[in-house]
């Protein structure tokens, strides 16, 4: 016997006629019930992977702004 949440889901998605929303619930239960037998780095393209490897590798924060500096930058749109 299914769970009251299963049973639930199970007749919300029997009821729906979109084909969208079917898909990504598929996608869905697809990728989190595929765990630990893919990689989704091994979905990225070769240029896409060192990229991320490339921002991976950045130190955090080095291209934020101080306060000061953003108040400055945005002064003229700031009214009282």
């Amino acid at each position: 016997m299914f769970s009251a949440l299963k049973q639930e889901l199970l007749d919300k998605i029997a009821a729906t006629n979109d084909e969208n929303l079917l898909q990504r619930i598929k996608e869905e239960l697809d990728y989190f019930t595929a765990e630990g037998k893919t990689n989704v780095l091994d979905k990225l393209s070769q240029e896409d992977r060192l990229e991320l490897e490339t921002l991976l590798k950045e130190p955090f924060g080095h291209e934020t702004e101080s306060y000061d500096d953003f108040k400055k930058a945005t002064q003229r749109w700031r009214t009282k």
